[in-house]
């Protein structure tokens, strides 16, 4: 009997500790980013700072433990109609694994842009029903973003087009930055022979919304 109530007390304090890690890591987070006006400043992991174009609005952040794995930070700049459907966003993530999970980020490399003299991971992907994919894994870090621009009051249109830009900010590889440009995509109903020109055209638009200052 002792020695069960030792085991549940040791699970107990380790869980608060990694639960005390986890809100400590936000609170030095939040004093590590900031925005002001049109402007992100991340201090660190990675040091950088984002200017977005003045038609993208601030519409806020959160912070998540994703999969019990990672800590992730992510900040939202919408342009939205009238009825507050998102025609056009930009979502900032921090991504890092937790202290006492092991492993590392590890992609497959097709495409890299260079972004103020930087190395980023570049691709493109259609998603014509977001709902769909949404419910496949309903705890992924797209799902949250979902979820917190609805609570947020913003409608996520039936299918969307994004452009993600992905960098390792440390030698290890434990610390991962993501900015990804999205555009609605309901109801437009491409062509498949115009796709290659049609998703040239979105990368250039996706890279013309913001610049990382110097």
């Amino acid at each position: 009997m002792a020695r069960r109530i030792f085991l549940v007390v040791a699970v107990l304090v380790s869980s608060s500790l990694l639960s005390s890690i986890a809100y400590a890591q936000a609170d030095a987070d939040s004093q590590t980013r900031r925005v002001k006006g049109q402007v992100l400043r991340s201090a660190s992991l990675p040091p950088i700072r984002i200017r977005f174009g003045n038609e993208f609005k601030y519409v806020g952040s959160q912070h998540f433990i994703l999969y019990d794995r990672a800590q992730v930070e992510q900040h939202f700049f919408v342009d939205a109609d009238k009825q507050r459907r998102i025609k056009r966003m930009y979502m900032v993530q921090f991504e890092g694994y937790l202290p006492n999970i092991s492993g590392s980020y590890n992609y497959p490399v097709t495409k890299t842009v260079s972004l103020a003299g930087q190395s980023y991971i570049a691709d493109a992907e259609i998603v014509p029903n977001v709902r769909a994919a949404i419910k496949q894994d309903t705890q992924s870090d797209v799902a949250r973003a979902a979820s917190f621009l609805e609570s947020k009051g913003y409608r996520v249109g039936e299918g969307i087009v994004f452009q993600r830009f992905v960098r390792l900010v440390d030698e290890a590889k434990r610390n991962e930055f993501i900015l990804l440009y999205v555009e609605d995509f309901s109801g437009t109903g491409l062509d498949p022979a115009e796709k290659e020109n049609a998703m040239r055209e979105f990368s250039s638009r996706a890279s013309n919304g913001f610049k990382i200052l110097k």
